[in-house]
């Protein structure tokens, strides 16, 4: 599974940390969606997954194993229409695939669920289903609701499949307290002082855990999967690495995976640490992270 593994910290998907595995997982799993012309973004468990804050077009996948626990699961996709039109589309698919086979090409489509938010009287409905794969929808608790900020297509389903237990099941619960945030706030300061230094080997032992895991869930060798979410090529080439200031503010903190999950960000979705390109104004990197609290630690989880 050469060509469709989230290697690196930057913009949506992350790396991970691994436990031993009980069981050698069968199938390898991921979410397909396209939202035609409007903004949106994808969660696991309420871990975010991807941001597209301008209106897109695309039909986006990523691989969601390391997401994925045993049992009932969710993934929940956001919209922030300004108005919605007859025509406007939202689909959400659950894929796997075999270890060795591309998932660009090769995955299975377990279910399809579709929903025409500008028409009236619908609901979301499955319109493919593959009885024999090993993610189910749970078709009660498929919904789609409004709200006053933006609207969420949430999608649960079964896993019939044993799976590892992830990191993000077995931090400590936690408070949405100032003074978690400011623990929080502490250790990404610290993260940040190692990008400062331009320390990979250093960034890289810090996300052991996530690399780990990682691997476990794609199948590649641990090695592999450390250097592909080397930051050497940014250090390397001033004119793709150019360190925003640290946030002096107090930051937001955000919780999901039943408050075992723990993420800061400052306006809006950005991420306390990022980078700009030389070569653009525009284009900005967030190093997103996910933390648990494992034993009185922060440690990388995603």
């Amino acid at each position: 599974m050469k060509k469709w593994i989230a290697y690196s910290w930057l913009v949506a998907l992350t790396l991970v940390s691994a436990p031993s595995m009980a069981q050698e997982t069968e199938y390898h799993f991921g979410v397909r969606w396209s939202v035609n012309g409007l903004a949106s973004s994808i969660d696991a468990q309420d871990i975010m997954l991807n941001f597209s804050g301008t209106p897109s077009h695309l039909d986006t996948r990523l691989p969601i194993s390391q997401y994925i626990k045993n049992g009932e699961n969710a993934v929940k996709l956001y919209t922030w229409p300004l108005e919605y039109e007859a025509d406007h589309e939202l689909r959400v698919s659950l894929l796997y695939w075999e270890p060795g086979q591309n998932p660009n090409t090769e995955a299975s489509t377990a279910f399809e669920v579709v929903m025409m938010p500008g028409q009236e009287d619908t609901e979301p409905e499955i319109v493919s289903l593959d009885s024999g794969a090993p993610l189910q929808p749970l078709q009660n608790d498929i919904s789609f609701n409004r709200y006053e900020d933006n609207d969420i297509l949430e999608v649960s389903f079964n896993n019939r499949q044993p799976m590892p237990t992830w990191c993000w099941e077995e931090g400590d619960a936690l408070g949405d307290t100032d003074s978690t945030r400011d623990s929080l706030a502490r250790e990404y300061r610290r993260l940040y002082s190692l990008f400062e230094a331009q320390d990979n080997d250093a960034l890289m032992n810090a996300s052991s855990t996530m690399i780990e895991e990682l691997a476990v869930a794609s199948g590649e060798p641990e090695a592999y999967v450390r250097q592909r979410a080397s930051f050497t090529m940014f250090f390397d080439n001033p004119n793709l690495f150019q360190l925003d200031p640290f946030p002096e503010e107090p930051m937001i903190l955000n919780l999901a995976a039943d408050n075992r999950v723990a993420w800061l960000t400052r306006e809006g979705v950005a991420a306390p640490i990022r980078f700009g390109h030389a070569a653009s104004d525009e284009d900005v990197s967030n190093v997103r992270l996910y933390f648990i609290k494992r034993d009185g630690q922060w440690e990388i989880c995603r």
